[in-house]
């Protein structure tokens, strides 16, 4: 996998979200995206997954431009994403929702293999025995398990998590953890945007900052954190300096 962004620029009105950035994600990634509130992480994954379209600038996957194309495109090419507020069909069983992937991108499997795999993921994510239950009675945290379970029915190869540890309990965010380094070992990527500090310093191997729609910094956690304009910018100084 090989997702190249070069110089994209995202403007509402006079508000410039994103500012020419430049980033490339090679080969199995693990990355997180961070960043003060209003920096532009969600805006970017959304331009990414074809959600908006850059008014400058141009996103190629493997090598073919894919920013103009339509999210259910960019999707079929291999690009998958969750939501900070989740998406579930909230009157169709979880089992039902792990099936709607199945339809939309075809993968030529049979009824019962997909149910199969269906059963599988819901067994891993630790919420099989919910399959039968409607998605609306579902805790937050079990609908951001089950959204997680979409993205594999859907097998991408870049996944874009917005959040995925917000609002969770402790025990489904072990899950939601073990779900993303589990993935990541089979050879997928990750951009993945999170507030937990924690966690996203413990799960990324390289880190994206954003501020103001720039990039201020891209490396290693330990490198990123010490870097004196994020901690200006995002982590916030000493109060004793």
């Amino acid at each position: 996998m090989d997702l190249q962004l070069r110089s994209i620029s995202k403007h509402f009105g006079g508000i410039r979200a994103l500012n020419r950035v430049s980033l490339q994600i090679s080969g199995s990634q693990l990355v997180g995206l961070i960043g003060p509130n209003g920096s532009g992480k969600t805006t970017l994954v959304n331009t990414i997954s074809g959600i908006y379209k850059p008014d400058d600038g141009n996103i190629v996957l493997n090598g073919q431009e894919i920013g103009r194309l339509k999210a259910n495109e960019v999707a079929r090419r291999g690009i998958g994403r969750t939501f900070q507020v989740t998406r579930a069909f909230r009157r169709m069983t979880v089992m039902e929702n792990m099936l709607v992937p199945a339809m939309a991108i075809p993968s030529g499997k049979g009824h019962r293999e997909t149910h199969e795999r269906a059963r599988q993921i819901l067994n891993f994510l630790t919420i099989d025995h919910l399959r039968n239950d409607y998605a609306r009675s579902l805790s937050g945290g079990q609908q951001k398990l089950l959204e997680l379970g979409q993205l594999l029915m859907a097998d991408p190869e870049l996944l874009l998590l917005d959040e995925p540890f917000a609002g969770v309990h402790p025990k489904l965010m072990e899950t939601i953890f073990e779900y993303i380094t589990t993935v990541h070992a089979q050879g997928k990527s990750f951009i993945i945007i999170s507030h937990d500090m924690a966690s996203i310093f413990t799960l990324s191997q390289r880190l994206v900052v954003l501020h103001y729609g720039d990039i201020i910094a891209d490396g290693p956690p330990d490198v990123v954190k010490e870097d004196p304009a994020v901690i200006e910018a995002y982590l916030g100084e000493d109060e004793d300096d």
